[in-house]
């Protein structure tokens, strides 16, 4: 823009605030072109109608206003371009690139303009973060964030450490952050490797992030080893492979930032140390829990002591009941099996469904999740015979290999049959069924049977006094009663106090919106009440409360 425009975009600012209060933003910019038409006579004829838009914009890039919600949210819509790495790292060493450009606007202050940063998801093959469209391709490509390292000499003094790499972990790029104080560093893996290929090929979102997280947290390990001053300053968020990497602009290329495209990383030694370690305390966990391991595989008819720990797991889980769980999925399986051999239309409904090999990759994820190897036979039941999907020598057997190294233990636990139920909800009877057979929850069963478990201890007790037995413990029943409804407790209630509660005072609408009057309150009148309540969005009306939250 010429030195005049931009002489006038300025006055545009700070008149803004001076203006008739009744005119909104747009109105602002359009009278300000009337009153400078002569002045915006190159602008108008470039843009015309759209002026005053542009000036709108400029007025919100200037003040600064919803400039938090231009992140790329993980289910926001919008669609990505795509960019090679030549031409990523032209953007950020570039002059006269936009990153540039946006640092030179606001003076080089990178807080001013951090929302506006472009940035990258390295470590997938997407163009979209909406969840419903969403690829989980995995690039071979994994980025550490070092943060809040210091100055700028120990920021670079440790980046030209670290890209020295260990044993197994070789960066290809690095490059100081836009904070300053801190680095990022850029590994790859060869995808061309049999492990890897065999780990990501499914390409469902659960095994993807297990399998992401399983090769970092081993490079992270060895990374912390080898650098154990900085080990505190890898942000392991970034465990995540959806996780974005805002990009920066590097003056100096010679010193900020570091390019080897040709070196790799070992895949295959990491993943085998991380599962081996994961396996150890698999092992151990276990033998903390022989016991009612071994009574459950007795019960369910396990032989795997790893699946029955993990279905002992999932039952100690608040709000899962095992015994409930699996009657009912067992019950709704059969209950569609008998439907089919009645209802043409839902047997070509599972024809359909369960003959995909997306549908049966995603609930086989979530079964096998839930109920290990029992819940992959259940699902088998639904297919089609003669089906490929159950041959065990075709490819497109393998919805079915799943194992408990796909999976991360604490989101296992976590896991619940919503999406199952939901698909087979689509057959109205299905849902007639479970509603009319199971209306009473997992939670309430579990609820139940905790209190029944502490009353029958309770009881214990009861009979060792009556005895004489100096040990009885008669609180202990109160205690885990009292213990379970505090977890239990909702808040929610609080809401009602308030819509029921008369309210202290009551102000006029010139009163509610003047700020002196609301100063008065807040801060004079009611400083000593620890709540305080306006009510009524029209401004009629507020309560004030004391309380604890």
């Amino acid at each position: 823009m010429t030195q005049k425009e931009q002489e006038l975009l300025k006055l545009l600012a700070q008149g803004y605030f001076k203006r008739d209060k009744s005119k909104n933003v747009l109105n602002y910019c359009s009278d300000f072109i009337t009153n400078h038409h002569q002045d915006f006579e190159e602008l108008n004829s470039n843009l015309g109608y759209s002026l005053k838009f542009f000036l709108k914009d400029y007025l919100g890039f200037h003040f600064k206003w919803q400039s938090s919600m231009r992140s790329f949210g993980k289910n926001d819509d919008f669609i990505a371009d795509q960019i090679t790495e030549s031409e990523l790292i032209e953007e950020m060493t570039n002059p006269t690139s936009s990153i540039k450009r946006l640092l030179d606007t606001a003076n080089g202050d990178v807080k001013l303009v951090k929302p506006f940063l472009p940035f990258i998801m390295i470590s997938l093959d997407t163009d979209t973060r909406d969840k419903e469209k969403m690829e989980f391709i995995h690039t071979g490509r994994f980025v550490f964030d070092f943060d809040k390292i210091g100055d700028e000499e120990t920021t670079l003094k440790w980046m030209n450490k670290v890209w020295k790499g260990t044993k197994n972990v070789k960066p290809y790029m690095a490059f100081v952050s836009p904070s300053g104080n801190g680095f990022k560093l850029f590994c790859q893996v060869d995808t061309s490797n049999e492990d890897f290929i065999n780990d990501f090929a499914s390409e469902e979102r659960g095994e993807m992030m297990v399998k992401h997280k399983i090769w970092y947290e081993g490079a992270w390990k060895e990374l912390a080893e080898n650098f154990p001053k900085i080990a505190d300053n890898i942000d392991t968020a970034t465990k995540d492979p959806q996780r974005l990497t805002l990009l920066p602009f590097i003056a100096d290329k010679a010193t900020h930032f570091k390019y080897a495209p040709k070196v790799f990383s070992e895949y295959s030694k990491i993943v085998e140390a991380e599962k081996e370690q994961r396996r150890i305390k698999k092992e151990q966990d276990i033998k903390k829990h022989e016991v009612e391991v071994k009574a459950l595989m007795q019960k369910e008819g396990i032989t795997s002591k790893r699946e029955a720990y993990h279905l002992y797991q999932k039952n100690r889980a608040n709000g899962f009941d095992l015994e409930l769980e699996i009657d009912k999925f067992k019950k709704v399986i059969t209950f569609i099996i008998d439907l089919s051999k009645e209802d043409t239309r839902v047997k070509n409904w599972l024809k359909k469904k369960f003959s995909s090999y997306e549908i049966l990759n995603k609930q086989s994820w979530v079964l096998y999740g839930v109920f290990g190897s029992m819940g992959i036979n259940e699902l088998k039941k639904l297919i089609p015979l003669g089906s490929n999907k159950l041959d065990k020598n075709h490819g497109d057997y393998n919805w079915a290999n799943k194992s408990d190294e796909n999976y991360d233990e604490d989101k296992r636990k976590e896991l619940t049959l919503a999406s199952f139920y939901k698909l087979v909800f689509e057959i109205g009877k299905v849902k007639d069924y479970v509603l009319d057979n199971f209306a009473i929850t997992s939670s309430q069963v579990s609820n139940f049977k905790l209190i029944n478990k502490a009353y029958e201890n309770y009881k214990y007790n009861l009979d060792l006094k009556e005895e004489g037995e100096k040990n009885a413990d008669l609180s202990e029943f109160l205690k885990k009663i009292n213990f379970h409804l505090d977890a239990k407790k909702n808040r929610l209630p609080l809401i009602k106090n308030l819509e029921e509660t008369e309210p202290d005072i009551k102000l006029g609408p010139k009163e509610y919106l003047d700020k002196d009057v609301m100063k008065n309150l807040i801060k004079v009148k009611y400083a000593d009440k620890r709540i305080f309540s306006l009510r009524s969005q029209c401004g009629t009306s507020c309560a004030v409360l004391e309380g604890d939250l």
